[in-house]
């Protein structure tokens, strides 16, 4: 019996250890910014410093049901300019859980106006209209790495 409690404390004491790690080394940045990671450096970018334009459509989850989204954001393709890159081929969103999707900018150059950084109450959120299903609705943005 005194084995097993020494064992559990021992795992306790050690995802404690991993957590105070993992948390230390997350990307924190305060509500209304986003951290941009880029080849030529890391850019902190207020969104109130980027133009706000009004945002509709549709957007279809794996079920099939469409919901319809009608509110303002900032154009994902406007996004690398802030941090002065010309060519890269991808945008990968992160939530602040490390959920991620990636956007190419093919994607961005065919359409520009299909994805989009809204402002859902009190955070920022990915939408790609278009999609079969909404796999790339990334809520909680809160970093960009351009590639």
């Amino acid at each position: 019996m005194k084995k097993r409690i020494i064992i559990a404390a021992v795992l306790l004491v050690l995802t404690a250890i991993v957590a105070v790690v993992y948390l230390r080394s997350r990307d924190t940045v305060k509500p209304g910014d986003i951290l941009i990671k880029a080849p030529t450096g890391d850019v902190t970018v207020s969104l109130e410093s980027l133009e706000l334009s009004h945002v509709s459509g549709s957007i279809t989850n794996k079920k099939g049901e469409t919901k319809k989204i009608d509110s303002e954001g900032y154009a994902l393709s406007k996004i690398p300019s802030c941090a002065q890159v010309a060519d890269y081929s991808e945008l990968t969103i992160y939530a602040d859980d490390e959920y991620s999707a990636v956007v190419t900018k093919d994607e961005l150059d065919q359409s520009g106006d299909n994805a989009w950084l809204i402002k859902d109450k009190d955070s920022i959120r990915l939408v790609v209209f278009g999609d079969s299903d909404s796999k790339r609705d990334v809520k909680n943005v809160v970093r960009i790495e351009i590639k």
